[in-house]
């Protein structure tokens, strides 16, 4: 497959990573699901999964919170990918490239998306004030597609110019901007493994972390065999709570027929 083709698919595979404006949360613009697709593209399949779960490992947790957006996974990931299967490099050359041009395809969707997203927003207010519902859905779909289709020409070109005109370019961005880039880099799976800790360390919940993380220090069993003792401690406790075996920790509801089907707890 020549270079120009892989660099088209390549683009469309960016441009459906939108679909999730529309889909809901589908994962489809997750590292570890776009990473695969990379593979098919560059015809090295099992190095596209490898790299897409590395890419993941330094996403994970990334999620848009209040005004905070985080870099730019679906270009990062496509790019870092593609450049490193072409340049049969490992993993850690994909995080090399894949970071920096999130960040910096990051800073061009804030610039360009965010003015169209509001030109939008004003339209479907119209929408609605008019009761137009077809139109607000129309709008709704096509606001997601522009504002961040317009950086999707990225990904191709830079993949067809290849990984040297992207160090030139990269060398163009000031030393101490580099610099800052490479250190969020360094902490994205750091900050990834303690945003995902802080959903689950409950006082519920911690110690089965704390018992799965020891299992696979000190017993040797891997985090596969981990997750299958996992799901059968659940399906334990799920039995416990349901039959009641430990008392007052049974909560039943019952439809009281003579107050109108009112459930009752006891």
């Amino acid at each position: 497959m020549s270079t120009g083709v892989q660099a088209v698919l390549l683009g469309i595979l960016g441009f459906c990573t939108n679909f999730e404006w529309f889909l809901g949360t589908c994962m489809i613009q997750r590292p570890i699901v776009i990473g695969p697709f990379v593979g098919l593209i560059m015809g090295d399949f099992q190095a596209g999964i490898i790299m897409g779960a590395t890419m993941e490992l330094a996403f994970a947790g990334a999620a848009s919170i209040g005004a905070y957006d985080p870099p730019d996974m679906v270009s990062g990931t496509i790019l870092g990918v593609a450049l490193a299967i072409k340049a049969g490099a490992g993993p850690e050359i994909a995080l090399t490239l894949g970071l920096p041009v999130a960040s910096i395809v990051l800073a061009i969707s804030n610039v360009t998306g965010y003015p169209i997203l509001n030109f939008f927003a004003h339209l479907m207010d119209k929408n609605i004030a008019d009761g137009n519902d077809r139109a607000f859905q129309r709008n709704f779909i096509l606001s997601g597609f522009v504002a961040w289709g317009v950086t999707t020409p990225i990904v191709p070109i830079a993949f067809y110019l290849g990984s040297d005109k992207i160090s030139a370019l990269m060398k163009l961005i000031p030393e101490f901007v580099q610099t800052g880039m490479e250190i969020a880099g360094g902490l994205l799976p750091a900050m990834g493994f303690a945003l995902l800790a802080q959903m689950i360390m409950k006082k519920s919940i911690a110690p089965f972390f704390f018992i799965g993380y020891f299992i696979v220090v000190y017993s040797g069993v891997s985090t596969t065999g981990v997750a299958l003792f996992a799901i059968l401690i659940l399906a334990a406790l799920f039995g416990i709570s349901s039959t009641g075996l430990f008392g007052s920790g049974r909560v039943t509801a019952v439809a009281d027929e003579t107050e109108g089907g009112d459930f009752d707890e006891f």
